[in-house]
């Protein structure tokens, strides 16, 4: 096995990284698998992995590398920088709009306080376990801020991003959620997933919509997965995975559906995938899933599992593109090109066999990873789309 290693006048609620900001009050904020706190953790997650208090410290610089830098060159390759600011950038605690929490204050005072639509600014610090992100807020990370335990979000509407993250990301109540921007690295839980997308509590129903977008993965066993359990009620989950990165992950995605009740929706569009065991595993997923425009480099299987669609998705080096056949669609086989897919750029080079490898005219998601635009073109020419989480800019 290979080494793996549009909302008018948001507030914004920012800590400052002057202080240590820890949240003492906080009690059994736990991560639990329903809809509406509670229940018990079906995942195998012990309660101190899920209540240790919420804590949140200095210590949130996190580790270089990655796609921080962006592009590096315009030899066919992409932009001389990204078209999204890699980290993010913090917001500017200036402006009218901007509500800054002083160093005194607890992230848990931020979340109490949090209006629909406002973001709260994370600098430079790292959360632990236990945190909930309110209803239609937005969880932002600047300046290094990390995740090193499991956090979860308190209602519909929430959103994660711009956090280097060696813990996980839990959608587990009814509602809609997205995580993006974030950077996954490797953990101390051996099998536990980034972002985990679920409803698999016995006693409470969850109907669980998330998208996964623009994230990269790095030197975890798991990505993303999304699981539903339970004879009775409603455990659904519906899950978007698209534009992410993932390099050196041996399960980058896993959708796993038991139970009479268990309803798993996919679809995974434009994702890179380097040096893998099993890319994109369906287990017992009744419903077709979809996957289209995905890259599979250097891996043992590409897809495996339940009935599911490919289309416009291109394997290279790899040993088993679908271990059983899709209902449609097939893989085309050629040379990516990475950059330097070791080093974990999934970026295309000049001569790679995905770029311009979508027709004219087809459904792609309007931006890559990178946030520029897809597709792209000389102007007057009708673009055409490349395969993968990065498209090569003109």
């Amino acid at each position: 096995m290979r080494s793996r290693g549009g909302t008018p006048a948001i507030a914004v609620i920012v800590i400052g990284a002057a202080a240590a900001i820890a949240c003492s009050e906080l009690k059994s904020a736990v991560v639990a698998d329903d809809a509406g706190g509670g229940g018990d953790a079906q995942d195998g997650s012990t309660p101190s992995e899920l209540e240790d208090g919420g804590t949140l410290s200095d210590d949130g610089s996190g580790p270089g590398g990655g796609f921080e830098a962006g592009p590096k060159g315009d030899s066919g390759v992409g932009p001389a920088a990204a078209c999204r600011k890699i980290p993010l950038d913090c917001l500017d605690p200036a402006p009218a709009n901007v509500i800054e929490v002083t160093t005194e204050s607890t992230l848990q005072d931020a979340f109490a306080n949090a209006k629909v639509g406002d973001t709260v600014q994370v600098r430079g610090k790292t959360l632990a376990s236990g945190w909930q992100v309110p209803a239609y807020v937005t969880l932002r990370g600047c300046e290094g801020a990390a995740i090193s335990g499991n956090i979860g979000f308190a209602g519909s509407g929430g959103t994660i991003e711009g956090f280097v993250v060696s813990g996980s990301i839990i959608a587990n109540k009814s509602g809609s959620y997205v995580v993006r921007y974030n950077r996954f690295i490797a953990g101390t839980a051996p099998n536990e997933a980034g972002v985990s997308g679920r409803s698999i509590d016995s006693l409470v129903s969850a109907s669980v919509t998330l998208v996964v977008d623009s994230n990269s993965f790095e030197g975890r066993p798991a990505g993303v997965e999304a699981r539903t359990n339970y004879d009775t009620m409603t455990h659904a989950v519906d899950i978007t995975v698209r534009n992410n990165a993932f390099a050196h992950v041996a399960r980058p995605f896993v959708a796993s559906e038991s139970g009479l009740v268990g309803v798993i929706n996919a679809k995974l569009e434009h994702n890179s995938f380097y040096d893998f065991d099993t890319a994109i595993s369906f287990v017992g997923v009744d419903r077709k899933s979809t996957t289209s425009g995905n890259l599979f480099v250097r891996g043992t299987k590409g897809i495996e599992g339940s009935a599911y669609d490919v289309a416009y998705s291109l394997a290279w080096q790899v040993t088993t593109p679908a271990a059983n056949p899709p209902v449609s669609g097939t893989f085309a086989i050629g040379d990516p090109a990475l950059v330097d897919a070791d080093a974990g750029d999934l970026r295309l080079g000049a001569s790679s066999a995905a770029v311009d490898a979508i027709p004219n005219g087809s459904m792609v998601p309007a931006e890559d990873y990178l946030g520029c635009p897809r597709p792209a073109g000389a102007v007057g020419a009708a673009p055409k789309s490349d395969i993968g989480a990065f498209e090569s800019q003109p």
